[in-house]
C-alpha cells in the first residue's frame, strides 16, 4: 500500500510538471548573433557564449518585422549581419516575430 501511495505521488509530481512546461512555450525567445546563412524563408544564426557556438535556423515568414538602419524587409537580411532576434517555439520550430539588426561599427 505504501508503495502504492509513492508512486501515485511520483506520478502526479510528473505530470504537474508536464503541465508547467508548455506555459513557458509561450514566451519569447531572444537570440542573438551573426547571419550564417540565409534561405527562403528563414536564417541560420551563429550564436555562442563563452566556448560554445551554436548554429540556430529561425524560421522567418514575410510577417516578421525587421528594424535597423533605416526600413528593411526579412529578404535584405544578408550573411554577416549582427541580429537579435525575438523568436517563439512553435511545432515548426523557432519563429522570429522581431528581428533588430545591429550596428558593428
Amino acid at each position: 500500500m505504501k508503495r502504492l501511495t509513492r508512486a501515485a505521488a511520483v506520478v502526479a509530481v510528473s505530470l504537474l510538471a508536464a503541465a508547467a512546461a508548455p506555459a513557458g512555450a509561450d514566451e519569447p525567445q531572444t537570440y542573438r548573433g551573426t547571419v550564417y546563412a540565409v534561405q527562403l524563408g528563414g536564417l541560420d544564426l551563429l550564436t555562442g557564449v563563452g566556448y560554445a557556438l551554436r548554429v540556430v535556423h529561425i524560421r522567418t515568414p514575410e510577417t516578421t518585422v525587421v528594424r535597423g538602419g533605416g526600413s528593411l524587409r526579412v529578404s535584405e537580411i544578408k550573411p554577416g549581419d549582427v541580429i537579435q532576434a525575438d523568436c517563439r517555439l512553435t511545432d515548426a520550430g523557432l519563429v522570429a516575430e522581431r528581428i533588430e539588426q545591429r550596428d558593428t561599427r
